[in-house]
């Protein structure tokens, strides 16, 4: 057996129905996510739409939205799209001058959360993958209460679910430094694991903001008694809603997490009137550890934990010897 298959072997626990937390919670699972660059006029009561703003550009000479559209939103098809959004100084999509400031919107479509997929409670609801499981990932030193993964073991999210707090939002409301001491981070204390770190920004149409980095980690197969390595696509994301920060961590072997978490997220919705004083989601008791404290105050630390969790699980199958123990460790075994 190779190294790759060696690492589908997963300690999963299953609950038979709903995930046994403090409240009442309902789970389902039957439509497929979906996250898309554009939909039809007649799709669009189906989505709801995620903008994130990709800045200002000044419009240079020999400059046509086309050309803009294609080369910041990766179609220039879109340039009707970007003369909508700058309606206010875009009279003609076809007359643009140099020296014009235009502001850089992309949007992401994202199937709405019906009354039939995904977890609803009381205090918030959020959209489901199509046939995942629900229930407990624990490996090594990682665990998770909160998790949802493919019942063909192919990528899971671990979640962390809490009142917003301010440490939190202090942290995100500068996203432009939170990337760079996310940066700093990854280059001191992984930088031969971490690849193609990845940053974007959201704001859905209810109001929520999702801040969403994603990367490679790269497992060294030499570390366990195996040659090669092995690479997890890994996607965070943080949603903010008025009273909730929804945290989700999504990782498998295959390319495609990224719209699973986003997905998951920009379905995220906080439910409940507004002026509920005893609005909480504390007391679903949602756990997720290693939480290491890191460069980012109030945010999940998601490189340790995928980084614990891998460990744990290559560390089962290594082909190393194992470590002998001192005799002051056996006798406190």
């Amino acid at each position: 057996m190779g190294l790759l298959e060696r690492t589908t072997i997963v300690k999963t626990v299953l609950f038979a129905g709903a995930l046994a937390l403090t409240g009442t919670m309902a789970v389902h699972a039957k439509e497929t996510y979906q996250t898309r660059g554009q939909v039809s006029q007649e799709e669009r009561a189906d989505y709801t739409v995620l903008t994130e703003n990709l800045g200002d550009y000044v419009v240079q000479e020999g400059d046509s939205l086309w050309r803009i559209s294609e080369e910041l939103l990766g179609d220039g098809r879109d340039y009707l799209l970007l003369a909508e959004q700058n309606a206010d100084v875009i009279k003609n999509p076809d007359l643009i001058y140099p020296g014009m400031h235009l502001k850089i919107r992309r949007n992401a479509y994202v199937k709405k959360r019906t009354g039939t997929n995904g977890i609803k409670t009381p205090e918030y609801r959020l959209g489901t993958p199509d046939n995942w499981a629900f229930g407990i990932l624990e490996e090594g030193g990682a665990f998770s209460n909160y998790a949802l993964f493919a019942r063909n073991a192919g990528g899971s999210v671990v979640c962390l679910l809490r009142d917003k707090e301010a440490d939190g939002v202090k942290s995100l409301s500068d996203w432009a430094h939170c990337q760079e001491l996310i940066a700093d981070y990854v280059e001191t204390h992984y930088p031969k694991q971490v690849s193609d770190l990845t940053f974007h920004q959201y704001q859905s149409e209810n109001g929520a903001d999702i801040y969403l980095f994603s990367y490679c980690y790269t497992i060294d197969g030499a570390q366990y008694g195996y040659t090669g390595s092995v690479e997890i696509h890994v996607c965070e994301a943080i949603c903010q809603t008025q009273r909730i920060q929804a945290e989700l961590t999504g990782f498998q072997m295959e390319e495609g997490i990224e719209d699973i978490v986003l997905y998951m997220a920009g379905s995220f919705e906080e439910l409940g009137g507004a002026n509920e004083k005893d609005f909480s989601v504390n007391g679903y008791n949602v756990q997720l550890s290693p939480s290491e404290p890191w460069a980012v105050a109030g945010i999940h630390n998601p490189f340790a934990w995928i980084a614990q969790y891998y460990d744990g699980i290559f560390s089962q199958i290594s082909k190393l010897p194992a470590e002998k123990k001192s005799v002051r460790e056996r006798i406190l075994d």
